[in-house]
Formats: C-alpha cells, sequence, structure tokens
C-alpha cells in the first residue's frame, strides 16, 4: 500500500511540473524571434529546469505497482518525447537551428498526443487541453453512430493528402457541430498545427480539421490541387459527421494565412468567416478580388509588428485595400508579436470573432 500511495504522489508532482511545462513551451513557440533564441533557451531552462533529467533517472526506471504498469511505460513514452522536444529546442543557436526546431516540435505533438490519451489519470495536464472554467466534453452514455471521436489521424489517399481531425467526445449526430479548418504553416504539419487550436476548440464545442499541404506548403493558385484536396477532405468530414454547414469556419498561419485568402475567397460559400494570422495577400487573388468574390464573407485580419517574414506595413495596405474594394474586413495588429505559432492568439482572439459571427443563412 506505501509502494502505491508513493507512486501515486510521484505521478501527481510530475503531472503539475509537466502541466506546467507545456504552458511554458506553448508560450515560447508563441513568442519566439530566431534572432533571441538564446533568450528563450534561458526561460526554457528557468521554466524546466532538470525536471526531465530528474524524470529520466528517478521516474522511468521505476517499477511501478503491478495495476499501473501499462500507464507507467505510456506515461514513460510520453515523458521521453517532451524531454526530446527540450534538448531539441536547447540546441545551440546557429543557422541550422530552425531544423532543431521542427523536430523539437514534432517531439513535443507526438509527447502530446500520448499525453492526451492518459489525460483521466493527469488532472494537471488534463486541464491544460481546455480554457479556464470550460468542462471536458464527455462521451455521451447512450452510444452515437459509432463515428470515432477525439482525434482521428487520415493517411493520404488518390484524392486528397494526410489530415488530423478532433471530434469532441460528447458529439451526437443530433447536434451538428461547427467546424475549424486550420492550415499550417510553411514545412508545417497539420497534425502538430491542431495543437494550436484544440483548447478553444474543445472547450467551446467545435471539430477541427488540419491538413496537411500535398507538398513543403500550400499551392498558391486558385484551382491547385491543394484546393481539391481541402474540398474533398472536407466532403469526407461531412459524411461521416454531422457538421453544421453554416458553421464552417477557415483560418491559417503564415503561408496557410496566404492560403486562407486563397481558399476563403474562391469557395467563400462554404466558409462562415475566415482569418489569415501572419499571412499575406497573394497575386493570386486579384482576379477574384476584381470581380468581388467573397464580399459577403468576414475577414479577420492579425498580424504581429515585430513579423520578419511579411512586415506589418503590407498587411496595412491590404487591409486597407480590401475595405476600400467593400469587403467586411476586422484588423487586429498586436504590438509585442512576430511571426510563430498562435496558440493564445487562437483562442483570445480569432475562435471569440468565430463565435460573433452569426450562422450562415
Amino acid at each position: 500500500m506505501a509502494h502505491d500511495e508513493g507512486y501515486a504522489a510521484t505521478v501527481a508532482t510530475i503531472d503539475r511540473e509537466v502541466a506546467e511545462f507545456i504552458r511554458a513551451f506553448e508560450a515560447l513557440q508563441e513568442n519566439l524571434r530566431f534572432g533571441a533564441v538564446a533568450d528563450s533557451q534561458a526561460t526554457l531552462v528557468a521554466a524546466a529546469g532538470g525536471t526531465f533529467r530528474r524524470i529520466e533517472r528517478e521516474f522511468i526506471p521505476t517499477v511501478p505497482p503491478p495495476d499501473q504498469a501499462e500507464f507507467h511505460a505510456r506515461f514513460s513514452a510520453a515523458l521521453t518525447e517532451l524531454g526530446k522536444a527540450c534538448n531539441l529546442f536547447m540546441t545551440a543557436p546557429s543557422r541550422d537551428w530552425t531544423v532543431a526546431f521542427l523536430y523539437s516540435r514534432r517531439a513535443f505533438c507526438t509527447g502530446l498526443y500520448a499525453l492526451y490519451e492518459l489525460r483521466a489519470s493527469l488532472p494537471q495536464i488534463d486541464a491544460n487541453f481546455l480554457m479556464a472554467g470550460a468542462e471536458a466534453p464527455v462521451a455521451p452514455k447512450v452510444a452515437g453512430d459509432g463515428a470515432p471521436t477525439g482525434f482521428i489521424q487520415r493517411k493520404r489517399n488518390d484524392a486528397r493528402s494526410d489530415y488530423t481531425l478532433y471530434i469532441p467526445e460528447d458529439y451526437s449526430p443530433a447536434r451538428p457541430l461547427g467546424l475549424i479548418v486550420a492550415l499550417h504553416g510553411g514545412y508545417g504539419q497539420g497534425s502538430e498545427y491542431i495543437w494550436t487550436w484544440l483548447r478553444p476548440a474543445r472547450s467551446r464545442g467545435y471539430a477541427i480539421l488540419s491538413p496537411k499541404s500535398l507538398g513543403n506548403t500550400w499551392e498558391m493558385e486558385t484551382r491547385s490541387a491543394d484546393s481539391q484536396s481541402v474540398l474533398a477532405m472536407l466532403d469526407e468530414v461531412g459524411r461521416e459527421y454531422a457538421i453544421d454547414p453554416a458553421r464552417v469556419y477557415l483560418s491559417g498561419l503564415s503561408d496557410g494565412g496566404i492560403f486562407t485568402y486563397i481558399l476563403g475567397l474562391a469557395h467563400h460559400e462554404l466558409f462562415r468567416g475566415i482569418a489569415p494570422v501572419a499571412g499575406a495577400l497573394h497575386l493570386a487573388v486579384d482576379p477574384m478580388l476584381r470581380e468581388g468574390h467573397g464580399k459577403d464573407t468576414p475577414i479577420f485580419v492579425v498580424h504581429g509588428v515585430h513579423d520578419y517574414i511579411f512586415p506589418v506595413t503590407f498587411t496595412r495596405q491590404t487591409c486597407q485595400l480590401l475595405t476600400q474594394l467593400g469587403y467586411n474586413v476586422t484588423y487586429e495588429e498586436l504590438p509585442d508579436w512576430g511571426h510563430a505559432l498562435p496558440y493564445s492568439i487562437n483562442e483570445r482572439l480569432v475562435a471569440p470573432w468565430f463565435d460573433t459571427l452569426p450562422a450562415k443563412s
């Protein structure tokens, strides 16, 4: 009994420490500036300290109580991935550091997927998957139509690319879901970018569709293979789940923001609103703007003053142009942000803006 209690106490301590690390690491990814990597690394050291070295040395080799053996193995595997993410992030700054960051991001998300499956046993980590004050979606006592919920990974086929889907665990075909289509940035992965949307979507009862581009980034044309791929995904998800066609929203980061303009204006009838984040207006949309495509679709533009990829002056001009052309544009300029992952931006800005839009008639 004492061994069981000691193991439970250790798990509770790690639960708390890792929950704090997850939030800190998300904040670092959101506020990352590649010219100040050393500062971000110092912040990570202060946040994580020797947490993962201690876990690797002391917790993972522990012999758990017999009834906790499977949990221990799965928890240890998740913690190993988070430790790997931390170590890769701490790679010495150089011209190649961005590659280490991409691998760090991949390990971090791999660890999150594993922790999500263990959330019932990890209350502090579980709380990270919800906004403050929100209640977790719970599977109904009476089973629905048997369609899977939670995270669903779909492999590429002849009609479309890979995509990751999140369906709230309380899904019922009797209550059609709003759907957020979330487009990753260049060299990104839908399976990773979806994590920037999980907390607000899960808290508000939205499904998330996070596609993978067919190439390293999106094909910036109105009639592209990527457009057809995303449309095929929407059709597929709509056949399997009850999705409210009046509450389908589109948002993307960086190159995904560029593609949000292209896809959102070309197929404006599908989307209640579009929200490019840290993106830019591409020449491919010029013919559509001249013809007034999508003027009835609200656009929410979010951009950081310190964006080193797409200068904020260009985005200001873009919003001015769209407004002059009669488009319904709301612009949010962030004085302290650059060009990084938008965890809190999606949570406190984009998702609430989606909520303000009445259902498409």
